[in-house]
């Protein structure tokens, strides 16, 4: 495989529905990530926050409501990275979430495809979510959202990165769009459940390589990642 068809390749360690069986435990380093984009989101061991990827910077956006820079030999769970080469820019003005993802669809994602989102702006609403670090036994995920502090952000500048996923992806990641955001001052975060954009610009990139590396774990081998309920319980953790 040449280092070209590696750099346009979409790269994930481990699935959601690993997540959602309670499988936490961290087994790929922030560093061995690096080493595959230089843009993504994905949580920490133990489930402790959520994750941006911002070149060779990583941040750890806490339940708490900190951020942190983190250093490259922690490891994380779940993750997935981009070398991000963005081919489509557009400048928005005053969309909502809902609206901002109907304009994606609309003229520049590819539905089948994984599309690498990049929105940069002023918001004046940004509601997030930030799930707590976890203790063995781990409880099912559906069962730790239920617990995760909310926060309500107005008037903040920032950056929100992210992807959409295709729909037939499900429980290798989440369907649809997930985004983290970040602000400019480093000092607030999490995984988006609203927002309100005032300006800014959104960056897209598809891709159509993905490489899938799965925990070395024997709890992942045993581990049901197609209960009946997969769906509802993507559907309860992220949206």
């Amino acid at each position: 495989m040449s280092q070209q068809h590696n750099n346009k390749t979409f790269y994930q360690t481990s699935m959601m529905s690993a997540l959602i069986a309670g499988l936490y435990q961290g087994d790929f380093t922030i560093g061995q990530l690096l080493d595959h984009g230089n843009f993504g989101i994905g949580t920490f061991n133990d489930l402790d926050g959520e994750m941006i990827v911002l070149g060779d910077e990583v941040y750890q956006l806490t339940s708490t409501g900190e951020v942190h820079l983190v250093s490259h030999d922690i490891t994380t769970p779940f993750a997935s990275v981009v070398n991000f080469e963005p081919t489509e820019k557009v400048s928005l003005i005053e969309l909502t979430k809902a609206e901002f993802e109907a304009c994606l669809e609309k003229d520049f994602v590819a539905n089948n495809a994984i599309n690498a989102i990049r929105l940069t702006g002023k918001f004046s609403y940004v509601k997030t979510r930030t799930v707590p670090a976890q203790h063995r036994p781990y409880p099912p995920m559906v069962e730790v959202v239920k617990h995760q502090p909310i926060a309500e952000m107005t008037h903040v500048s920032g950056i929100m990165i992210g992807f959409k996923i295709p729909e037939y992806m499900i429980g290798i990641n989440v369907p649809g769009f997930h985004f983290h955001f970040i602000s400019d001052d480093r000092t607030q975060g999490g995984h988006v459940s609203d927002f309100i954009l005032t300006e800014g610009t959104t960056e897209v990139e598809i891709f159509k390589d993905f490489h899938l590396r799965m925990p070395a774990s024997q709890e992942f081998d045993r581990a049901d990642l197609n209960p009946d309920d997969l769906k509802a319980a993507i559907h309860t953790t992220e949206k």
